[in-house]
């Protein structure tokens, strides 16, 4: 007699827990590592940005045989004393060689600053950076660290500007991505 008897296809209401309670484990497992992985790539991003920037001033110095010069600048059109980038910065040509921009020297490019809890630090002493017409970088090298607050100090990368004019990404120093975490807030 039980042959007849159509079979019901779906899923149980035991069944059906049981996947939403393994389905909630697993995401609360995971949030934590996608947070991080969120973190590192918000101070990528950063550090991407800045040294596609400072790339940008070098091949401008050199295809317009002048000083160009890249600063932190809140405001977008002058130099900021300060050695954090992450509020923004400019690029412009430097005609008169005296290292801040003047109305009349043109504005190359002007960043926006970086989204909250992101902070990119330069070294002390170093609030610009200058690249002369043949693409070198006047001064010793410099340092810039980007980080993210959430990402910790193990997350930070620093950018390092040789006197070559050279842009290269590293590992940040403990010191270095210390400063950036505490710039970040």
């Amino acid at each position: 007699m039980h042959a007849n008897v159509p079979r019901r296809l779906g899923f149980t209401l035991i069944e059906l827990l049981m996947t939403l309670c393994l389905l909630a484990v697993l995401l609360a497992l995971g949030t934590p590592a996608y947070g991080g992985l969120a973190a590192r790539a918000r101070g990528r991003s950063a550090a991407d940005t800045l040294q596609a920037s400072l790339n940008e001033a070098r091949t401008a110095a050199i295809s317009r045989a002048a000083h160009v010069v890249a600063c932190p600048s809140e405001d977008l059109l002058r130099c900021d004393r300060t050695t954090q980038w992450h509020h923004g910065w400019v690029l412009f040509a430097d005609d008169d060689r005296d290292g801040e921009r003047s109305e009349n020297e043109p504005l190359l490019q002007a960043a926006q600053a970086q989204p909250q809890g992101v902070a990119i630090v330069s070294t002390n002493g170093r609030p610009h950076v200058v690249f002369q017409p043949d693409g070198r970088a006047d001064g010793n090298n410099l340092t810039l660290t980007a980080c993210d607050r959430t990402g910790g100090p193990g997350a930070a990368i620093s950018l390092i500007v040789n006197m070559a004019g050279r842009v290269r990404a590293a590992r940040a120093s403990a010191e270095a991505a210390a400063r950036c975490v505490q710039a970040a807030g």
